[in-house]
């Protein structure tokens, strides 16, 4: 997430209230736990294959994805290698004009007509900063892991309509990877029926990992519904927050969802917020809670496929 003010804004969840599902006790990763490798796990949606994807992103080598570095542009080589593993074809890699360099990644599983529903996640994170390395296992390898899951199940199971998935570079340098999308967006964005935005999503909500806050959920009703029935049968709550309350308070801007916002397209953020980790080196995969990893995997697993058409 897009650095601005630490502000927790999702305590105005409170605020605004919540739907459906139910609480769980937290259960987090421990420091040493083996994890397969993705190729090495056949559920995309298990907790092995989604922890495999986080240290595949955290790895030292990685030294944070920063957002102008050789290892971010890896990133985004090694998302392409995974999409196509999953049978996407063709994959493209938008340039980022301010990021000499760094790409977007977009996929798609078919191109039928009718309105998308997209899935986007940004790669990048801080980097290396006066010798510490940032590995942002929260901000944002938990999103793409999410996002990568989804993408290799619809593909799968071969029971997809219309998704697309965009992974955006340089959303730590002023939401730079969208901006270069919606300047060049690769399909009409009147085309474009909701888009998902992952970011932060492995971490407890207010204390809770089956809590999710939902930024922009009110903004449309039939999406709401079918929002909270799949949280539901993932064991999960939603926190609907609306985005005009957050631009009230100063809050807006700071995730890849405002500029497709921005742009007339209908955007809402799933995030599990801020916590102590943010933006600095102690954001690691032991500190994830991987049962709500799964939660969220299979709510929007569910949600892609049940999104209402306009």
């Amino acid at each position: 997430m897009c650095q601005t003010t630490h502000v927790r804004w999702l305590a105005l969840a409170v605020v605004v209230g919540g739907c459906g599902g139910s609480a769980a006790p937290s259960t987090r990763a421990r420091a040493g736990d083996p994890v397969p490798a993705p190729a090495e796990v056949r559920d995309p949606l298990s907790e092995a294959s989604l922890m495999a994807d986080v240290q595949w992103l955290c790895a030292p080598e990685r030294a944070g994805r920063g957002s102008r570095t050789p290892a971010a542009r890896a990133t985004a080589d090694w998302i392409v290698s995974q999409l196509r593993a999953a049978g996407f074809n063709p994959i493209a890699e938008q340039p980022i004009q301010a990021l000499p360099g760094q790409v977007n990644i977009v996929a798609a599983t078919t191109m039928r007509s009718g309105a998308a529903v997209v899935v986007m996640a940004h790669y990048d994170h801080l980097g290396t900063i006066d010798g510490a390395v940032y590995p942002g296992a929260n901000d944002n390898a938990s999103g793409v892991a999410v996002a990568l899951a989804v993408a290799r199940e619809v593909m799968a199971r071969h029971t997809h309509d219309r998704i697309v998935f965009i992974f955006t570079g340089g959303e730590e340098v002023d939401l730079l990877g969208a901006r270069a999308y919606i300047a060049r967006p690769l399909m009409g964005l009147g085309d474009i029926r909701v888009v998902y935005n992952l970011d932060m999503v492995g971490t407890p909500l207010f204390g809770n990992d089956a809590q999710l806050a939902a930024v922009g959920l009110p903004d449309d009703v039939d999406i709401a519904e079918a929002a909270t029935a799949a949280a539901r049968d993932a064991g999960l709550s939603l926190l609907a927050v609306r985005p005009g309350l957050l631009k009230l308070l100063g809050e807006d801007l700071r995730s890849d969802d405002w500029i497709f916002r921005a742009a007339g397209v209908l955007a809402i953020h799933f995030s599990t917020g801020l916590t102590d980790t943010y933006h600095r080196p102690t954001d690691t995969p032991d500190r994830l809670s991987r049962p709500q990893l799964v939660r969220v995997a299979r709510f929007l697993r569910t949600l892609v496929g049940t999104t209402p058409p306009r």
